[in-house]
């Protein structure tokens, strides 16, 4: 136990833990909120504090550690596993709370059979916003993946708003067309995960020596322009 804590521990003080309260909060917020919303069904659905708490979730990959694989002894992948296993049970926890409460208010447009449902778009959408920013922190290692990542569940919300109906993605539940989005949400979901499981994967040794080149000379010119 004391050798997992030692661990956890140095990965634990570098997620944005500010960014993930701040999600977990609006998501809170909003399903608790919907109930009392007026308009279609659709006005009172629960994905829009899904959207809220991926947003928070896209900057979980940052890491300094991540710009310097080579000079880490543990593997980008499993760094990134440890800094999920530390903040997947907030979130999962935050979004079970507030979605039973949400699901169980009289008159509730998503109601308890919808709970699964929507917890599978939230994990499309989750996925969806981590492989964004594991695919910005591989192709840019010096910057934020998070603000990449923070468009993403917003993106699919709005092209599902512009889908056909044959294609939709957002549907009032107990008809034939909340069976197909969920369809499609499942696709979105392991689309996600293999993006996010490829862009975890070890740079190449050449990739490594460009940054370790890249870093350094940007090193040089901030040590130039702050010379007398």
């Amino acid at each position: 136990m004391t050798a997992l804590v030692a661990r956890l521990a140095p990965v634990a003080r570098t997620i944005a833990w500010p960014a993930l309260l701040a999600g977990a909060l609006a998501c809170a917020a909003i399903l608790v909120l919907a109930p009392l919303a007026h308009g279609p069904s659709l006005a009172h659905w629960p994905g829009f504090g899904a959207l809220a708490l991926c947003a928070g979730a896209a900057f979980l990959l940052d890491d300094a550690a991540g710009t310097t694989v080579g000079a880490s002894p543990t593997s980008l992948a499993r760094r990134r596993v440890l800094r999920l296993a530390l903040a997947l049970p907030l979130l999962a926890a935050v979004w079970a709370g507030s979605l039973w409460y949400a699901t169980s208010a009289d008159g509730a447009s998503f109601g308890p059979d919808t709970r699964a449902g929507l917890s599978l778009q939230l994990g499309a959408l989750l996925a969806l916003t981590l492989a964004a920013s594991a695919v910005a922190l591989r192709v840019m290692p010096d910057e934020h993946g998070g603000w990449t990542g923070t468009v993403v569940p917003f993106a699919v919300v709005g092209a599902a708003l512009a889908l056909p109906e044959r294609w939709a993605l957002l549907a009032a539940p107990g008809g034939a067309a909340w069976d197909g989005a969920q369809q499609r949400w499942a696709v979105l979901l392991a689309i996600g995960l293999l993006t996010l499981a490829w862009a975890g994967r070890e740079p190449s040794p050449s990739t490594r020596q460009r940054r370790r080149t890249a870093q350094a000379s940007a090193s040089a010119d901030a040590s130039s322009a702050g010379a007398p």
